[in-house]
């Protein structure tokens, strides 16, 4: 690992890394060739990198999902600015894509850790001559409903009926009279799909449940099928003896 350097020039590098484990940093390493890794450095303090910016002369930095996360919680200004001044890539996992969209209009680009890792020579160099090299808008659609459908199947049936209420851009009133609940009720169920979603809000929702209408119809279907089962098999069952009923044969 390397310390940001607080004295005399700073020492260029072709890339910076800031992540959170050594077996990550090791993955990145061993996609460059041995005269190459000495350009490398990997950073065991990413604080530093964003608390004196200045003690940092690289082309590009990558920042895992993990240490920006941190950063941001830490020194939310300081990583814009630090983003802003300088070609950052963002090594997330698929799974974390949702969460990570929030820093994507910060970074020059993403690395997928479990699908372009390959690539990641490719990528840098791209950064490191202004380039943007994230997702299309349309890409990251069709990403962000892939990941939320994955979701879906974990929804409650009445948290799935919401959703689809959401569609048509009711008013939690309006659900609430739509499937006979409270209307305190429905607005926790609006917080809890919104929040196992990773919508920022309800709009966002109404759209998406527009757009996967029939997955979501499918899912409410699949759900009512499943309990329709449950309560068939259970008929077959013999009764249970009443309790405190004396059963001996005389």
């Amino acid at each position: 690992m390397t310390e940001l350097a607080m004295s005399g020039p700073p020492r260029h590098t072709t890339a910076a890394v800031a992540v959170e484990d050594a077996r990550m940093a090791s993955d990145i390493l061993n996609r460059f060739d041995a005269d190459e890794r000495t350009d490398i450095a990997v950073y065991d303090d990413p604080s530093a990198l964003v608390l004196h910016p200045e003690r940092l002369d690289t082309d590009v930095t990558i920042f895992s999902f993990n240490v920006v996360r941190m950063l941001s919680k830490a020194h939310a200004d300081l990583v814009g600015d630090f983003c802003r001044d300088h070609n950052v890539v963002l090594l997330i996992r698929s799974q974390e894509f949702l969460d990570s969209t929030g820093f994507l209009e910060f970074v020059n680009g993403v690395i997928f850790q479990d699908a372009t890792m390959h690539r990641l020579k490719d990528i840098l160099a791209l950064a490191r001559a202004g380039y943007s090299i994230l997702p299309s808008a349309a890409v990251m659609d069709i990403v962000t409903d892939r990941l939320r459908c994955d979701t879906i199947a974990r929804l409650s049936p009445i948290e799935l009926a919401i959703l689809d209420q959401i569609r048509l851009a009711k008013t939690n009133r309006a659900i609430a009279r739509s499937l006979n609940l409270t209307e305190a009720n429905v607005k926790t169920k609006v917080r809890a799909i919104l929040k196992a979603l990773k919508f920022q809000n309800r709009t966002e929702a109404a759209v998406f449940a527009a757009r996967q209408y029939e997955t979501i119809r499918n899912a409410i279907r699949e759900q009512s099928e499943g309990s329709s089962d449950e309560s068939s098999e259970g008929g077959d069952e013999e009764p249970a003896p009443a309790q405190g009923r004396n059963l001996t044969t005389h």
